[in-house]
């Protein structure tokens, strides 16, 4: 059966997430000199574990979004041995320059801006509503849709079914007619794929791991995802 809608995950599918928080990150720790008292490749390590171990609770329900804003730095700071007093303010310079660096993943817009040309498009997010509102806002991308899934405004994340079966509500159409395209396996590939849908696995910015299931296309290229559907 033929695809009649395709969606996209936000961070690190169309958004480069990681090179925001990285150049984010760095002006942080240069405009803070309590964290130039270990070299910035520690201080990134224990912030991505304590943060990563915070959005599992978040996750879980164990913690709400205020406590994983605040602890990712004054916990990653405690695990430094660093004193906590700026920790907070810290927590605010990050998100101001994070905005900062917001951009397109490589070929991301191009490919997005074609395919809304042949299919409808979304976006699904498992981010902030504020935040993700603002991303949609930055890039433009209501030249390309109108249609954002977030999914705090569920009350569940990604894989959590009620997330993609909103979505494919929201589409109209056939579960086994929409792809959804996306950059983490947990995620994007195993909650679509039990929803029911078609699966294409971006790898160009976090990579690759061993999987079960398998995706209907693994890409690492923009150009790859366009052959896979004939266009372009």
């Amino acid at each position: 059966m033929p695809l009649s809608y395709i969606y996209f995950d936000l961070d690190n599918t169309l958004l480069d997430h990681n090179q925001a928080e990285s150049k984010s990150h760095k002006a942080v720790y240069n405009s803070f000199p309590v964290l130039q008292q270990i070299p910035l490749e520690n201080w990134l390590e224990t912030y991505q574990e304590v943060n990563h171990n915070l959005w599992v609770k978040y996750q879980d329900g164990e913690i709400d979004r205020h406590e994983l804003h605040f602890s990712r730095f004054h916990d990653s700071m405690v695990k430094m041995d660093l004193p906590t007093e700026d920790s907070r303010e810290i927590g605010v310079t990050y998100m101001e320059k994070y905005r900062e660096f917001w951009d397109w993943v490589n070929q991301a817009e191009e490919t997005f801006g074609l395919l809304s040309k042949h299919y409808d498009v979304g976006i699904i997010t498992n981010g902030f509503k504020e935040t993700q509102l603002k991303k949609f806002e930055k890039l433009s991308m209501h030249r390309y849709t109108s249609r954002m899934v977030i999914s705090e405004e569920l009350g569940v994340l990604k894989p959590d079914p009620k997330v993609f079966d909103h979505a494919t509500d929201l589409a109209g159409v056939p579960r086994e007619e929409i792809l959804y395209v996306g950059d983490s396996y947990s995620s994007d590939i195993v909650g679509g794929l039990n929803a029911g849908w078609k699966t294409a696995w971006y790898t160009g910015v976090v990579g690759k791991e061993e999987t079960e299931l398998t995706p209907d296309l693994t890409f690492n290229d923009f150009s790859d995802l366009k052959a896979f559907l004939k266009i372009g």
